[in-house]
């Protein structure tokens, strides 16, 4: 009887002895296998690469006797930058049937290589342009942009003195029907004239946005294709008054995403607004445009990075559904600065600055709008277009310094970015710039003047240029 009192408790022993063994097993960590997947970054096939410039500035209402023609006031200055710089560059003027000045002045440019005679993604074009007219005074320069069939414009306004001219060009051999949606601050826009829009081949359309959305302060344009991709970019100007002061050309942001980084904002001077002014007036001074395309409210933070990388500002945000949003940034010492936004949702972005002109009492000059970009690849192509101070401009949103290799006509240089700061690089017209070790970085051109000023974003190529990582299975 003892004997077998004792074999039970033995067993009961055993059992629990199992039992705390797998109790161990189950709570002690186990060790970490992790296997990196083979992977192996490829280049797509060579294609024909393909860049549009927009053309010359356009003015509305020059002839009472036709004022919703537009008509041009000049030609732009065109630059462009291949890798290799031999590379033969083809440049096809494109039909401008709504600018009454096309015969004189030209109209949008496509400019292209053939297969295998530029490394991918490394062409570039940019174009500028002064005005001085009854209608018009100030720098625009603009990117020559890839065709797109999705395209965000962050720019202008249509408020009394502000309008805007959304220039739709179709490069390609057959129709594109296009869509312009308008987004202000109090929402969607109603524009059924926006919808169904045929551009049609090998030429360019042009719509005016105060017919889309009239008054809107803060506008946000969204432009959309099927058939051809479309080249789309904003014009926007400023009367004061009867008087001109400023105009620029904005082609598209970067697409949306949680993290947006707008390089070289260029401030000029100490007017500034309070960023707790969310209902701020007029255009002299500097602020941020933000849109998130979700119907639903987002969350931002917004830094003002100077050159060395210290956030010089720091504003929270709150961006209403379905609602643009235009934020002051504050009194920032005259100098170049990066804008890094984050937020909980996808949202597009772009900085305004201003130059003012000379006087007691000084009114606006000049403004620019600098686009969020998206972070370029190990190389880039820059075309440096005719302006006064103009500066390369290379913002380093990371954590750790960036070396990169500058070409400029065949001499190199070795420039520093520090981390989260921006290095600037003096350029003059005409230069054609490449770019090397600067995977991750942003970048923009900018131009400054006492009455001049303007900006030019750098953007890496799109998805039929860009190196694709492949695992095999």
């Amino acid at each position: 009887m003892i004997r077998g009192v004792v074999r039970g408790v033995a067993v009961v022993a055993a059992g629990g002895l199992v039992a705390g063994a797998l109790l161990a097993a189950s709570v002690a960590a186990l060790p970490e296998v992790a296997a990196e997947p083979p992977s192996t970054v490829v280049q797509p096939a060579e294609s024909r690469q393909l860049r549009v410039c927009p053309g010359p500035l356009l003015s509305l209402a020059d002839d009472a006797a036709a004022a919703a023609t537009a008509r041009s006031v000049g030609a732009p200055e065109l630059v462009v930058a291949a890798d290799p710089e031999s590379a033969a560059i083809e440049q096809v003027p494109l039909d401008a049937p709504d600018n009454a000045g096309a015969a004189a002045d030209g109209g949008p440019v496509a400019i292209s290589a053939e297969p295998g005679a530029v490394l991918a993604g490394m062409l570039a074009g940019a174009q500028s342009q002064a005005a001085a007219t009854e209608s018009l005074s100030g720098l625009a320069a603009a990117a020559c942009v890839e065709p797109a069939s999705d395209s965000w414009l962050v720019a202008g306004a249509t408020e009394v003195g502000r309008s805007g001219l959304v220039l739709l060009a179709n490069p390609g051999e057959v129709a594109s029907t296009v869509d312009v949606r308008v987004v202000g601050e109090a929402g969607a826009v109603e524009a059924p004239a926006g919808l169904g829009i045929v551009v049609p081949p090998a030429s360019q359309r042009v719509v005016s946005l105060a017919g889309l959305a009239p008054s809107v302060r803060t506008p946000v344009v969204h432009v959309t294709s099927s058939g051809a991709p479309i080249a789309a970019a904003l014009q926007h100007s400023v009367v004061l008054g009867l008087e001109p002061a400023g105009v620029e050309l904005s082609t598209p942001v970067a697409p949306p995403a949680t993290r947006q980084v707008v390089p070289g904002l260029v401030v000029t001077d100490l007017q500034g607004v309070a960023p707790d002014e969310d209902h701020a007036e007029g255009d002299d001074f500097a602020a941020l445009r933000l849109f998130a395309p979700d119907d639903a409210e987002a969350s931002a933070v917004v830094e003002v990075r100077d050159e060395g990388g210290a956030a010089v500002s720091r504003i929270d945000v709150t961006l209403a559904a379905g609602q643009t949003t235009d934020l002051p940034l504050g009194a920032l010492d005259p100098g170049s600065y990066t804008v890094v936004v984050d937020a909980d949702a996808p949202v597009v972005a772009a900085a305004r600055s201003t130059v003012l002109g000379d006087g007691d009492d000084p009114i606006l000059a000049d403004l620019a709008w600098s686009a969020a970009t998206g972070p370029l690849l190990e190389r880039a192509a820059v075309a440096i277009p005719e302006g006064p101070g103009a500066s390369l401009r290379l913002a380093n949103p990371g954590d750790a310094e960036v070396t990169a290799t500058v070409a400029i006509g065949g001499a190199e240089r070795s420039v520093t970015v520090p981390a989260g700061g921006t290095a600037s690089v003096a350029v003059q017209g005409g230069d054609r710039v490449i770019l090397d070790g600067v995977e991750g970085a942003h970048a923009a051109v900018t131009f400054e003047a006492d009455d001049a000023l303007a900006s030019i974003p750098v953007a890496p190529p799109g998805p039929l240029d860009s190196p694709v990582r492949v695992f095999p299975q």
